[in-house]
């Protein structure tokens, strides 16, 4: 009887070893969009989520936490389950055998399926996080706080090493525009990007007003004067909540502008105001987003990508007033 609840209990630590890990990897992996257009839809798990990612290094401490006691409660019921059955040598069998099926059962197997499956697995395994979450967040409160400290300084390291590099690049853009040693193109280029370097996300940023807007299950599309973008921006029923953008051409069918899908958003880079306006302008570029929209702030506020482009090439101008 005792063998038996000892192996039991070995199934179930194994069992929260392989949850807790499929689980970190599985919050790192699922789109942060998903997560967004279902917590706005009412999906329980998906607020859940939300709201453990707003605390990274608390989640991550209990994760932590959580994995490394599963591992070695599945360690110690094992070797008391080899003692219990006369095994020779229980400890190096019970490590050697423990490390296997940990590495396979609980690390390598859990994470592949939550990298494939995405919210299909995370959904259904977030409930007993949240609970443990619950339990767990003020005790590792310490340990949370050593990663923020760390995580910071490493973030501070790298801006400054970040900063450096780009020094010299800046010089001999400067150098070279005063010396005429660029095209007059190249240097419309270089003024660009230089200037861009000294002004942040907010200095850009146009209300959604600005832009072709829709919204979700209401047919049809707000076209300002002068608006020339093929990209609608879709908001939320109550128009408070940008959720995605979708391509003008989709919301054309025989009789106007139908509402736009859910399932056919497409979804945008979220930027802090203070964020520097080339690290914007590069992700955006790298993710081959067009829009950017701010985050925290009172009014819903859009960063264009081609209105970015404009402005480096030197080609930016107003627009012309026509209406779409």
């Amino acid at each position: 009887m005792d063998g038996l609840l000892l192996g039991l209990g070995f199934l179930i630590a194994v069992i929260l070893s392989a949850l807790f890990s499929g689980l970190e990897t599985g919050l790192y992996t699922t789109s942060r969009l998903r997560l967004f257009l279902d917590a706005h839809a009412g999906v329980v798990p998906a607020q859940r989520a939300r709201a453990l990612l707003a605390d990274m290094p608390t989640l991550l401490s209990v994760l932590l936490v959580s994995n490394n006691a599963a591992n070695s409660l599945a360690s110690t019921l094992a070797q008391a389950l080899l003692i219990a059955w006369g095994v020779a040598s229980p400890e190096l069998v019970g490590t050697l055998g423990v490390s296997v099926v940990l590495f396979l059962l609980a690390e390598s197997v859990p994470k592949s399926a939550f990298r494939r499956a995405h919210e299909r697995l995370l959904y259904p395994a977030l409930a007993p996080l949240w609970v443990t979450h619950g339990l767990l967040r003020w005790p590792v409160r310490p340990l949370a706080w050593l990663v923020r400290r760390l995580t910071g300084a490493v973030q501070l390291r790298l801006r400054t090493q970040a900063g450096r590099s780009n020094e010299p690049r800046e010089a001999m853009l400067r150098e070279g525009a005063a010396e005429g040693f660029l095209s007059p193109f190249q240097e419309r280029v270089a003024r660009g990007v230089l200037t861009m370097r000294s002004r942040q996300a907010l200095d850009e940023a146009q209300p959604v007003e600005h832009f072709a807007t829709a919204r979700m299950g209401v047919r049809g599309v707000l076209l300002p004067t002068g608006c020339r973008d093929q990209r609608v921006l879709v908001l939320d029923a109550t128009g408070s909540q940008l959720v995605g953008w979708i391509p003008l051409a989709r919301l054309v069918d025989g009789n106007g502008f139908r509402a736009p899908r859910r399932d056919e958003l497409h979804g945008f880079q979220l930027v802090d105001p203070q964020t520097g306006l080339d690290r914007v302008y590069l992700t955006l570029q790298r993710e081959s987003q067009p829009f950017a929209a701010l985050r925290g702030t009172s009014r819903l506020s859009v960063i264009d990508a081609a209105r970015l482009r404009q402005r480096v090439m030197g080609t930016f101008g107003q627009p012309s007033g026509a209406v779409l």
